[in-house]
C-alpha cells in the first residue's frame, strides 16, 4: 500500500511539472492578473466614498496635459453600485419581491428613491449574496470582481481551441485580463456586464469541448443574469440544430444528400434541449410566475427605447447614447438624424441586421472533421453580433457596456482568427495592438461620438473578411519586396563607391 502511495506520489508531481512546462506563461498572466487585480480592487475600496445612496468611485473625468495642450477624458463612471445594487440587495434582504412597486421604491435615511429593476433573477441574488459578505460595502464588488477576473479561463480556452496555439491564447488572455477597460468598469468602478459575460464565453468553450447540455445552461444562466445574452441564443440555436458531434467522427467522406458529417438536422435533439431549458429556466423564475405577464413585462419591455425629440443638442450626460446622437455632435442635418432616431428606435436597424447574421450561422456547414473551422466563423459572426447590438441598441448604450464586446476583440484580434485556415494560427502584432487600442477608442474619446467607433469597428472586420485580409497580406508581402530590392540596390551602389 505504502509503494502504491508513492507511485500515485510521483505520478502527481510528474502530471505538476508537465503542467507547470505547459502553462507557465499562462500563469504568469494570471499572477501579475492577481496582483493588479487585487490593487485596483483595494483602491476602489479606500475611494468610496460620499453619502448613501450616492457613494462612488472616481467618475473616471479628467484632465491630461500633453505637449503645452490639456486633453479632457471622461471614461464615464457611475454610481450605480451604491444607489441601484445595494439598494436592491437590500430590498430583496428585506422581503420585498423584485419586479413590484415596493421593491423599486426603497426608503433611505427617511427618504423614498426610485430604483427600478428591470434585470433577470439572477443578478439581484448575485447582489443579495455579495450583500452578506462580511467585507461591506464592497462585498457585491468582491463578487463582481471575482466574475470579471475568472472570465479569463474561458477567454483563454476559446483562444487556444480556435488557434491550436498557446501562445496565441495566453495573448488573449493579457489582453483581456490587464485590459484598461475591464480593470476600470469591472474591477475598480464594479458594473453589472461581468456575470453574463463570464457564462456566455464559458458557454461557447463548453460548445466547443462538445458539452451541448452544460453549454446551453451555461448561456441561458447567462441570459438570466441581463438581457444582453438573449442575442447569444443566435449562434447557440444555429449550433444545437445541427447534430450532435460523435466521437470518433465517422470514417466517410460525405453524408446523406451530401452533406458532411455533423451538418444534419437534428430536431429531436433540439426539442429535448428546449425542455430542459424552460424547466431552468422556470425553476429559476418560479417565484414570479404567477404574475407571468408582469414578470416579462419587467424583463423584455421595461427598459425601453430610446427616443431623440430634439435633434438640435446632445441628450443629458446621463441619458444612453444611440447611433443618432453622434450626428447630432458633427451638426449632420436634422433629417438624416431623424431618420436614424426612428430606425434605432422601432428596432429596424436592429432586426436588419440580426436577421441576415442569424441566416449566415443557421447556413454554416458543421463539418464534425474540422469543427475549429466552424467555430471560428460562428464566433466570428458573434462578434458582428454583439457589435451590431451595441451600435444599433434600441435603448442606447453607455460606455461600459462595451466590456462584453472587448473578450470577443481578444479572442478574434488577428487574420487567422478570422479565416477558414486548417493550420495554428501564428502570433502577430495585431492581437496586442488591437485589443488594447480598441479599449482606448471606447474610454478616451466623448461619450457622444465612441459610438462611431464601433461602426469602424463593425467595417472594418467586415471588410477583412470579404478581401481585406488578402490586401493586407499582399500590401505587406509588397512592402517587404520593396525593401528588400532597396537594400540591395544600397549595398550595389555602396560597393561601387569603395
Amino acid at each position: 500500500m505504502i509503494r502504491d502511495w508513492g507511485m500515485k506520489g510521483m505520478e502527481l508531481i510528474q502530471r505538476t511539472k508537465q503542467g507547470l512546462r505547459r502553462y507557465w506563461l499562462f500563469l504568469f498572466v494570471l499572477a501579475l492578473g492577481v496582483i493588479i487585480w487585487s490593487l485596483i480592487f483595494d483602491s476602489a475600496c479606500s475611494t468610496f466614498e460620499g453619502v448613501r445612496p450616492y457613494r462612488a468611485v472616481w467618475n473616471g473625468a479628467g484632465e491630461l496635459p500633453i505637449f503645452g495642450y490639456t486633453v479632457t477624458y471622461n471614461f464615464e463612471g457611475w454610481a450605480d453600485y451604491d444607489y441601484y445594487y445595494m439598494s436592491w440587495a437590500d430590498q430583496f434582504l428585506d422581503g420585498y419581491l423584485p419586479y413590484t412597486e415596493g421593491f423599486n421604491h426603497p426608503t433611505i435615511d427617511g427618504t423614498e428613491y426610485n430604483t427600478p429593476y428591470f434585470f433577470p433573477p439572477l443578478y439581484v441574488y448575485m447582489c443579495t449574496f455579495g450583500r452578506l459578505l462580511p467585507i461591506q460595502p464592497c462585498g457585491i464588488g468582491l463578487v463582481i470582481t471575482v466574475f470579471g477576473f475568472i472570465t479569463v479561463f474561458p477567454v483563454y480556452g476559446i483562444a487556444e481551441y480556435l488557434s491550436s496555439n498557446r501562445q496565441v491564447a495566453v495573448i488573449s488572455a493579457a489582453t483581456y485580463l490587464l485590459n484598461p477597460l475591464t480593470l476600470y468598469y469591472i474591477a475598480f468602478e464594479w458594473l453589472n456586464p461581468a456575470p453574463f459575460i463570464f457564462f456566455s464565453l464559458l458557454g461557447f468553450l463548453l460548445l466547443m469541448k462538445k458539452k451541448r447540455l452544460p453549454g446551453t445552461l451555461a448561456i441561458v444562466t447567462a441570459a438570466l443574469f441581463k438581457q444582453t445574452a438573449f442575442f447569444f441564443g443566435l449562434p447557440l440555436v444555429a449550433y444545437l440544430l445541427k447534430r450532435a458531434p460523435e466521437d470518433p467522427v465517422p470514417e466517410i467522406d460525405e453524408t446523406q444528400e451530401g452533406r458532411p458529417p455533423g451538418d444534419e438536422l437534428d430536431l429531436l435533439g433540439f426539442a429535448g434541449i428546449v425542455v430542459v431549458v424552460v424547466a431552468f429556466a422556470a425553476a429559476v423564475s418560479l417565484p414570479y410566475l404567477p404574475d407571468i405577464g408582469n414578470y416579462f413585462e419587467y424583463v423584455f419591455q421595461r427598459a425601453g427605447a430610446t427616443y431623440l425629440r430634439d435633434l438640435t443638442v446632445v441628450p443629458a450626460s446621463n441619458s444612453p447614447i444611440t447611433l443618432a446622437v453622434p450626428f447630432i455632435s458633427l451638426g449632420f442635418p436634422p433629417w438624416f438624424i431623424q431618420g436614424i432616431n426612428l430606425v434605432s428606435y422601432y428596432s429596424v436597424g436592429l432586426v436588419t441586421g440580426v436577421i441576415p447574421l442569424l441566416a449566415l450561422m443557421l447556413l454554416e456547414e458543421k463539418d464534425d472533421r474540422n469543427l475549429r473551422e466552424y467555430w471560428r466563423t460562428i464566433l466570428y459572426l458573434t462578434l458582428l453580433l454583439v457589435l451590431w447590438l451595441h451600435i444599433w441598441s434600441p435603448r442606447g448604450i453607455y460606455k461600459y457596456y462595451t466590456v462584453a464586446i472587448l473578450p470577443f476583440i481578444s479572442i478574434m484580434s488577428s487574420c487567422g482568427m478570422c479565416s477558414k485556415r486548417e493550420e495554428p494560427v501564428p502570433l502577430s502584432l495585431s492581437m496586442v495592438v488591437l485589443p488594447i487600442g480598441w479599449s482606448f477608442l471606447m474610454l478616451l474619446p466623448d461619450r457622444n461620438i465612441y459610438i462611431l467607433y464601433l461602426l469602424l469597428t463593425l467595417l472594418l472586420y467586415l471588410l477583412y473578411r470579404v478581401g481585406l485580409g488578402n490586401v493586407l497580406v499582399r500590401l505587406k508581402a509588397g512592402l517587404s519586396t520593396g525593401a528588400i530590392k532597396m537594400r540591395n540596390r544600397f549595398r550595389e551602389r555602396y560597393a561601387s563607391f569603395r
